[in-house]
């Protein structure tokens, strides 16, 4: 397999990172003062610059610094920004039609990506997609699908997940941070402690706990906790993504799968971050064979445009009538025209290969890093969804809060974004297209960092 770029990533984007001032510069901090007085403070903003152009793994801000993106805007842009088949989908578009009525009248496309999407489900069995515009819009989607096909109304969601910020969907977040002064939420939602084996909630050994979280939830919580027997669905992240890119056990998603079986819930599977390649799989849950009722998608499904989709089987989806639910832009042809065209260009370049590839590699290099530095408590991940925890001694544990660590990665020319039900878990996470070159300069500088850390904590 060819580790290196594709051909048509820019020739600015090919030696990365290139630092012409030191970020910000001029130019973004002018742009930067009128944000900040006309624009909402609730975004975190992590990056102090404005960016004007991408191309392949790389990021340029508006005074010519080139930066090394390990984000991908947030799992996003798994083909790669600017990918060109991608860029060319959206021109034709316009030049035909941007707001396609998908409410009231059909359109080409979204029968195509429909189409592609049952072709490509667990199992071909979610035959049938309802469009949204973002990933919390397809979370909304399936809590009102699952009640309407049980009756029930009554939820499971995990200790740090992440399912949204609207509605019912900011309802299942598990952080504070969050919540914080939304509140009250509508009743009927239960938290069950996710797997998250570095710090287990009972202080337990895997494999020697015998999933005891999991006896918890359906002893502990579905027979004693508070659910009144009206039960509609359980919401699992198959890695858990804003709660520190968490990988459970291999037991985890069939159990899940047996207790909705078993207590008549519908499985909704949230692949927003984990789906089309990103772990070295078009979904996650295709690792375990597990088959969801429902599975949730967005984020690279759109290609870079605002885009959510709730995919369920046909069973279940059918239940709707017109009407029960829609969405004015759900739909619109440039999200869809966008995210088809990403699909299938992950699906072409066999990008779920090449993140398993690339993935392995940076977690062998990762893991070396552990051994050599003290802040380094786990690494963990599938495929390019790697998760690298920072503690202040691997002894206690103890978390350590990243900014400032992210900040010196980013004056040094390196985009990561972090996660973490502590606020310390950075994220690799690059577009699955950057080389193997970029993936190993990307992994130096973080070192320094990590380096540049300890030394002045010790």
């Amino acid at each position: 397999m060819d580790l290196g770029l594709p051909d048509w990533v820019a020739d600015w984007a090919r030696d990365v990172p290139k630092l012409k001032v030191a970020p910000p510069g001029p130019k973004s901090k002018e742009i930067i003062e009128k944000d900040k007085k006309y624009v909402s403070h609730a975004y975190d903003r992590l990056f102090q610059f404005t960016m004007t152009k991408g191309s392949g793994a790389a990021i340029m801000d508006a005074d010519g610094n080139v930066f090394l993106d390990f984000s991908a805007g947030i799992s996003v842009m798994n083909a790669g920004w600017g990918n060109p088949r991608v860029v060319q989908a959206i021109k034709d578009q316009a030049d035909k039609l941007i707001h396609s009525l998908a409410n009231d009248a059909y359109y080409d496309k979204e029968a195509e990506y429909a189409e592609l999407l049952a072709k490509i489900s667990p199992g071909g069995a979610l035959e049938s997609t309802f469009f949204g515009n973002s990933g919390a819009e397809a979370v909304e989607a399936a809590i009102k699908l699952s009640r309407y096909y049980t009756k029930g109304y009554e939820h499971i969601a995990f200790m740090g997940a992440y399912h949204g910020r609207i509605g019912n969907a900011l309802a299942m977040a598990s952080r504070v941070k969050y919540k914080y002064g939304h509140g009250p939420y509508a009743p009927g939602f239960f938290f069950a402690p996710y797997p998250y084996c570095y710090r287990c909630w009972f202080k337990q050994e895997y494999p020697e706990c015998n999933m005891l979280c999991i006896d918890y939830l359906e002893k502990g919580i579905l027979e004693f906790g508070g659910p009144s027997n009206s039960p509609a669905s359980i919401f699992v992240e198959p890695v858990q993504g804003e709660g520190g890119y968490i990988v459970p056990p291999k037991e985890f998603l069939p159990r899940m799968r047996k207790l909705c079986d078993d207590k008549k819930f519908l499985l909704v599977m949230d692949e927003i971050q984990t789906g089309l390649a990103r772990t070295g799989e078009i979904w996650e849950c295709n690792s375990a064979g597990v088959i969801p009722d429902l599975l949730l998608t967005g984020k690279a499904s759109g290609g870079g445009v605002p885009f959510g989709a709730c995919m369920a089987k046909r069973s279940i989806m059918d239940v709707w009538r017109p009407g029960s639910h829609s969405s004015t832009f759900g739909g619109n042809g440039m999200s869809i025209a966008a995210g088809l065209a990403h699909v299938k260009e992950i699906l072409a370049q066999n990008l779920t290969e090449r993140s398993k590839v690339l993935g392995a590699h940076a977690m062998k290099r990762l893991n070396e890093l552990k051994d050599k530095y003290e802040i380094i408590g786990d690494v963990r991940g599938k495929g390019l969804m790697i998760g690298v925890e920072i503690v202040k001694s691997k002894k206690t544990k103890e978390p350590l809060y990243v900014p400032q660590i992210q900040g010196l990665a980013w004056r040094k020319g390196l985009m990561m974004i972090t996660a973490g039900m502590f606020g310390n878990v950075f994220r690799i996470a690059p577009p699955i297209i950057i080389s193997k070159e970029q993936l190993d300069i990307g992994i130096d500088i973080f070192e320094e960092t990590i380096k540049e850390t300890q030394s002045k904590m010790t």
